[in-house]
C-alpha cells in the first residue's frame, strides 16, 4: 500500500532516516501489526476478578444507603444533599461494570496505530458485563446517528460477569472523511449498560483504491454501496459469492519493474550475484533497478545483473558498529527514488539494518528476510541453519540469499504436482467400485464454524444426482448423522449415504471420484492431491489462498469486512458464521455442475 508518510519516532530505522520527508510508500498496515489483540488473546476477566467484581458491585447500593443513613443520623440536612450524589455515584459505578475489549476496527491503520476506515468495515468487540445485553450500537460522534447495530452473543459467564461478542458491519461512506470518534454503546433493554469511544481515520474510497489497487481483490475489503446505508449487513450478504480458481500467482498483476537492494559491503554484493542472475531469469520482461553502495556499482554493472543502477553511501559508526546515512547521502537517495514506482521491491540482505529503506520507495509489493520483524513486507522468509557443535550457521551466504529469490520464483506459480494413488484392487479394500466414477459430497469439518448447513448438503446431493446422472456418495460426520438425515437420504434417488470407511478404502474411493464437493476440510485436500476436481465451500476466517486446494476446481467464499478473523469458535463470530451459512444451494449446485461438465471433457 502506498501513500504519503513521515517516518514516526517509534519505528526502528537506520540513523539518518529521522528527518521529516514526504516520500510515497506504504502508509497503511494490515492487522499483522495491529495494536489490538486477537480474539484468542481476549480471555475477558479471570474467574477471581469476575467474582470480586460481582461482590463489589453487588454491595455498592448497600454502601451508598449506609452512607446516606449515617449522614442523616449525624445531620438531618446532609442526607438530602448526599442522596442525589450517592445515586449518581451508584449509577456511574453501574455503567463502569461493563468493559470493552477491542478485537478489530477495520483491518487497515496508520503507522501510529489509528484505524483507517474505508468502504464497509467491521467493528468487533468483546463486552464484559454483569448485565444481560440486548443490543450493541455504533454511533457517529459528529451527528450522534446510529451507523451500525447488532444483537450480541453471550460467550461465557464467570461469576457475575458475562462476556458477549458483537460484530458490527458499518458503511463508512455515511461518515465525513478525516479523523473523528466512533462511539460503541451496549444496551440492556432501554438502559445504557456501558460505552466506549475510539478515534479513527475515515478515508475516501477513491484514495484507498488509488493507494492500494489490489484492495478490490481482498476478501476483507468491500466497497460501499452507491447510496450510503445504515443496513450494511443486507448490502454485504446481497453481493454474489466469489468464485476463486486455484492455483494463482503469489502477486496479482504483471511484474514489469523491480527494485533490488543490496546496500552492504563488497563481499555481500559478490555473494548475491547468483541470486541476482536467477532473479533476471525469473522475470525476463522486467526492468530491474539495483540500489547498492557507490563503490560496488562497477562490479554489479560488469555482471549485467540489472538494467539500471542507483547508488548510496553509508557511513560506519565504529562505536555502535552500525551503518547510517548522513544528511547529504539521505538527500541524494531520496532524489533518485522520487517519482519512481515499482511493482516489486526486494531487499537481499538477511540482516536487519536495511529493510526500512524499502519504505522510501513506492512499490506495490515488498519482499525481504525477517518478515515477522518487519510487518510491512508482503512476502519473506527466515532461513536458519546450525552446525552440530557451535550452533552457528552452515549454509553459505550466497545460498542463503538465493533461497529468497528461489522461493519467490516458485510461488509465482503455485501449482503443485498431482500425487496419484497406487492402484489397489477394490476387493482388497472390502468395497465395490461403482461402475461409473461417482460424485462425492462430504459435509464434515472439525470446527463447527467451517460447516455449511447439513440441510443445504441434502438439497445439493439431490440436485447433483438429478442433473448429472451420476451416483452421489454422501458422507456425514457423526455429529450431524441422525434418523432424520438417514430418512432424507433414502428419499433422494441416486444418493447413497456412506458409512465410515477405513482410511485406505476412503482414499481409494476419493481417488476414483469425478468430482468432490466439501467444506474447507482435510478430505478436500486429499482429493485435490489425487487430481480430483474439487468444489470447496470456504469460510473466509482465513484467506482462501492459504487453504484453497492447489489443484483444479473452484473455491466459493464470501467477501465480508471481518474476513481473516481466524476464529474456530462459532459463537465468537457474533453472526453465526453468516459468511458461509448464507451461501445458497443454487450457487454451489451451479458451480459443481460446471466443474462436473468440464471434468468430463478433460
Amino acid at each position: 500500500m502506498t501513500g504519503v508518510y513521515t517516518v514516526p519516532d517509534d519505528v526502528e530505522r537506520l540513523p539518518g532516516l529521522t528527518s521529516d520527508r514526504n516520500i510515497r510508500h506504504r502508509d497503511l498496515y494490515t492487522d499483522e501489526d495491529a495494536l489490538f489483540p486477537h480474539l484468542s488473546q481476549q480471555a475477558g476477566p479471570t474467574r477471581a476478578a469476575a467474582l470480586l467484581d460481582g461482590v463489589i458491585f453487588r454491595h455498592v447500593g448497600w454502601l451508598a444507603r449506609q452512607l446516606i443513613a449515617w449522614s442523616r443520623n449525624r445531620n438531618p440536612l446532609v442526607g438530602p444533599v448526599l442522596r442525589p450524589l450517592g445515586n449518581s455515584v451508584a449509577a456511574l459505578l453501574a455503567v463502569s461494570r461493563t468493559r470493552f475489549s477491542i478485537v478489530q476496527i477495520g483491518w487497515m491503520k496508520t503507522r501510529m496505530g489509528v484505524p483507517v476506515l474505508s468502504g464497509v468495515v467491521a467493528f468487533r468487540v468483546l463486552v464484559h458485563s454483569r448485565h444481560d445485553l440486548t443490543e450493541v450500537l455504533a454511533c457517529s460522534d459528529d451527528t450522534g446517528e446510529v451507523i451500525g447495530r447488532i444483537t450480541p452473543v453471550r460467550l461465557t459467564t464467570i461469576g457475575a460477569v458475562s462476556t458477549w461478542s458483537a460484530n458490527l458491519w458499518i458503511d463508512t461512506s455515511c461518515l465525513r472523511t478525516g479523523r473523528q470518534k466512533i462511539h460503541v454503546r451496549a444496551w440492556t433493554g432501554s438502559r445504557l449498560a456501558g460505552q466506549m469511544r475510539r478515534f479513527v481515520m475515515v478515508q475516501n474510497e477513491d484514495t484507498t483504491l488509488h493507494a492500494v489497487p489490489d484492495a478490490v481483490q481482498s476478501s476483507s475489503y468491500i466497497q460501499s454501496p452507491d447510496s450510503p446505508t445504515d443496513d450494511a449487513t443486507s448490502w454485504v450478504l446481497s453481493r454474489p459469492v466469489e468464485r476463486h480458481h486455484p492455483p494463482g500467482a503469489l502477486f496479482s498483476g504483471p511484474v514489469n519493474s523491480i527494485l533490488v537492494l543490496r546496500t552492504d559491503q563488497l563481499g555481500d554484493v559478490a555473494a548475491s550475484l547468483p541470486a541476482m542472475a536467477r532473479l533476471r531469469k525469473l522475470f525476463p520482461q522486467a526492468h530491474v533497478t539495483m540500489l547498492l553502495q557507490k563503490a560496488n556499482v562497477p562490479v554489479a554493472r560488469a555482471s549485467g545483473v540489472a538494467d539500471e543502477y542507483l547508488d548510496l553511501t553509508l557511513r560506519y559508526d565504529s562505536k555502535t558498529e552500525r551503518r547510517y546515512l548522513d544528511a547529504e547521502a539521505d538527500a541524494h537517495l531520496r532524489t533518485q527514488l522520487c517519482g519512481r514506482s515499482f511493482d516489486l521491491a526486494i531487499d537481499l540482505s538477511p540482516g536487519a539494518e536495511s529493510q526500512h529503506l524499502l519504505l522510501l520507495c513506492s512499490a506495490r509489493r515488498r519482499v525481504g528476510f525477517k518478515p515477522e520483524q518487519f510487518p510491512f513486507l508482503d512476502f519473506g522468509i527466515e532461513v536458519i541453519s546450525r552446525e552440530v557443535i557451535n550452533r552457528k550457521p552452515v549454509i553459505s551466504h550466497a545460498a542463503h540469499v538465493e533461497l529468497l529469490v528461489s522461493s519467490l520464483g516458485q510461488l509465482m506459480d503455485q501449482r503443485r504436482e498431482v500425487v496419484p494413488r497406487r492402484e489397489t484392487a477394490p476387493s482388497q479394500l472390502g468395497m465395490t467400485r461403482p461402475r461409473d466414477r461417482p460424485i462425492i459430497v462430504h459435509s464434515g469439518a472439525r470446527h463447527p464454524i467451517n460447516r455449511w448447513p447439513i440441510e443445504n448438503f441434502l438439497h445439493l446431493c439431490g440436485g447433483l444426482a438429478a442433473a448429472s446422472g451420476s451416483e452421489v456418495l454422501f458422507f456425514v460426520d457423526g455429529h450431524a448423522l441422525n434418523d432424520a438425515v438417514r430418512s432424507r437420504c433414502t428419499e433422494l434417488p441416486g444418493v447413497t449415504l456412506m458409512d465410515c470407511l477405513p482410511m485406505d478404502a476412503f482414499d481409494a474411493l476419493v481417488a476414483s471420484a469425478v468430482l468432490f464437493v466439501a467444506n474447507d476440510t482435510g478430505p478436500k485436500h486429499l482429493a485435490a492431491a489425487r487430481g480430483v476436481p474439487v468444489v470447496s465451500i470456504a469460510i473466509p476466517r482465513l484467506n482462501w489462498e492459504e487453504w484453497g486446494q492447489n489443484q483444479g476446481g473452484v473455491i466459493l467464499s464470501r467477501t465480508v469486512p471481518c474476513a481473516g478473523c481466524g476464529l474456530n469458535n462459532r459463537d465468537a463470530c457474533g453472526r453465526d458464521a453468516a459468511c458461509i451459512t448464507t451461501i445458497s444451494v443454487e450457487t454451489v449446485l451451479k458451480v459443481a455442475l460446471d466443474v462436473f461438465e468440464q471434468s468430463k471433457t478433460e
